[in-house]
Formats: C-alpha cells, sequence, structure tokens
C-alpha cells in the first residue's frame, strides 16, 4: 500500500513540475487566438491590436483565427477542444457564452466548465440610435412613438440571438412594445440601412456609431447598460431616464480550453494585462470605442461568466426567447 502512495505521490511531483516547466516556457511558438466573428469589426479590432503587444512582448506571433458560425458556438467549440497547453485561446464574449448555449440547440460546451477563464479585455456599450429626422430626440419620447404606432416600425441588429437583438426584445418586453427585429451580418451592414433610410431604429455597439453621432448623421437616445459609458459620459443609460431596463455590460475577453494549469493560465493572465494596460494599446482601445478593462485575477472572471450566466437566463425568459 506504501508502494502504491510512494508512486501516486511521485506521478504527482512530477506532473506538477512538468505543469510549472510548460509556463516557465511559455511562449516557445505561436499563439493561436480563435475570434467568433468575421474580419473588421470591434472584437477584431480588439484581439489585433493586443495580439500586435503580445508578439512583441513575448517574441512569438499571435495568429487571429476567424471563425464566424454557429452563433459563436463554432469558435469556442474549436478552443474548447484543443489541448490546454496556452497556445490556443478564444476571444470570448456574451455571445459565446451565454447567448450560444442558452439560445442555439445542440450546443456541445458548458459554458463555465469547459474553459479556463483568462482575463476580460474590454467592454463594449451598446446604444439606441435612430436618424436625425426620427420624431423623438429622448427615450421618453421614443418610447411613447413606438407606442402610439406599434408594429409600425423595425428595429435593426446585428444579427438573430446576437447582444444588439437581445437588448431590443428585452426593451420591447420592459416598455410593453410592439417592433418588428430585422437582423443583419454584422453592425455596420445594419448602420447602412440606417443611414439611408431602410430601417428607423437600431441597436448597435456605441464603436459603431461613434463617427455617424459625432458628424450629426444619427441621434443616439442612450447606453443599454446600467452605468454610462467612461468614453462617452455625456451619453444617458436608458435606465436613469425610464427606470426598469438594464442590460448586462457586453464585454470581451480571453479564454483558454478547461485544465490549464494554474501557473501557466496565471502567466498568460499577467501577460495579457501587460499587454492591454500598454499606453499605445489602451489610446488605440478607447479610440475604437472600448472600455478598457481587465480582471484582477483569472478568478474574478470566472465569478463574471457564473453572474453573467444566470442574468442572460433570466433575459431569456422575460424576452420570451427561445433556442433554435
Amino acid at each position: 500500500m506504501r508502494t502504491c502512495w510512494q508512486a501516486a505521490l511521485v506521478a504527482g511531483a512530477l506532473m506538477a513540475s512538468s505543469f510549472g516547466a510548460a509556463a516557465q516556457d511559455w511562449p516557445d511558438r505561436p499563439i493561436k487566438v480563435v475570434t467568433p466573428l468575421a474580419p473588421g469589426g470591434a472584437a477584431d479590432i480588439l484581439v489585433r491590436t493586443v495580439g500586435n503587444e503580445l508578439t512583441k512582448n513575448l517574441k512569438q506571433q499571435v495568429i487571429v483565427e476567424n471563425r464566424p458560425g454557429g452563433g459563436g458556438g463554432l469558435a469556442a467549440t474549436t478552443v474548447q477542444r484543443s489541448a490546454p497547453d496556452g497556445y490556443t485561446l478564444l476571444l470570448g464574449s456574451p455571445q459565446t457564452q451565454f447567448i450560444a448555449p442558452l439560445l442555439t440547440k445542440n450546443v456541445s460546451y458548458d459554458p463555465i466548465s469547459d474553459f479556463t477563464p483568462i482575463t476580460v479585455a474590454g467592454e463594449l456599450p451598446i446604444c439606441l440610435v435612430v436618424p436625425t429626422t426620427f420624431p423623438a430626440s429622448n427615450i421618453k419620447e421614443f418610447i411613447a412613438y413606438v407606442k402610439a404606432n406599434p408594429g409600425k416600425l423595425t428595429y435593426g441588429s446585428s444579427g438573430t440571438h446576437s447582444n444588439h437583438h437581445l437588448a431590443g426584445e428585452y426593451f420591447k418586453a420592459v416598455y410593453g412594445l410592439d417592433m418588428v427585429h430585422v437582423p443583419y451580418r454584422g453592425g455596420n451592414p445594419a448602420m447602412t440601412d440606417l443611414l439611408s433610410g431602410q430601417i428607423p431604429v437600431l441597436f448597435a455597439t456605441l464603436s459603431t456609431t461613434l463617427q455617424y453621432i459625432d458628424s450629426g448623421k444619427i441621434k443616439v437616445l442612450g447606453v443599454v447598460e446600467q452605468k454610462r459609458s467612461s468614453r462617452r459620459p455625456e451619453i444617458p443609460t436608458i435606465n436613469e431616464v425610464v427606470p426598469g431596463f438594464i442590460m448586462p455590460i457586453t464585454w470581451l475577453g480571453f479564454l483558454g480550453p478547461a485544465g490549464m494549469p494554474a501557473a501557466l493560465t496565471q502567466k498568460t493572465h499577467t501577460e495579457f494585462v501587460r499587454a492591454m494596460t500598454a499606453p499605445d494599446v489602451r489610446k488605440q482601445l478607447e479610440a475604437s470605442g472600448f472600455d478598457v478593462v481587465w480582471s484582477k485575477s483569472p478568478e474574478e472572471f470566472t465569478s463574471l461568466l457564473r453572474s453573467g450566466l444566470e442574468d442572460y437566463r433570466k433575459i431569456k425568459t422575460q424576452a420570451h426567447l427561445q433556442a433554435e
């Protein structure tokens, strides 16, 4: 019996030693970050900006692999099935960790236990915007106008079961409104149709709308989260004007597959935070509409994931959304 225990202790020590060596040597080859969105959007800006800084710091290339599809599930599944060695990571979001598991049938991963959270990388406020000709200049007037015209207005989003879509459906449910959803393949095509008059209302990422707000081509009525954007504190939240509606913050963050050793996870966290907080990187991201934030530890990110999943379960129920 003692021999068995001794063997187990030796095996455990060897395993711990190998994990420590893996963390010490990481990275000794290129790192791949899989993103669930197509090139050119806000997520792509963040991952490539941070990736360039990591490449400089670590002397190893950071490769971005765009794998859209499955409501974010394709990218998440790719990382879930990868080796937990720190060389294949996910640019995750509420889309991959909450919405796809709750609203897409046959998702094969658990959003918490199948991943190793590393750090949040930024927040992307979502806002409600309308053309300058829209007959409402604030959220109270907007709600009154929609109620006076039930079923006559459409609103755009970056796609079915996107955060923008959920914001729209939850908004309708909270205030008892009747608007028809028009999904697009991304925020930019939706913005194009808003500007051309094809749709009168759009829920979009603040970074997508900033240049048009600043040029006076559209009106912003409010942001959907509980707090104002640190980049545009003059824009009110919808809830502070008409209480009752608050969407969870839309974040982007980095995760690995489940089973990454603690030492490797901590080293990865340290390097990603160092890259994100570099002055030039922060400046670039903030100019693109991000609120730059990070997790104090991987455990803090884990707590955010657990609470966020529960928040989205409630939204799914209150907005009467069904998995498809």
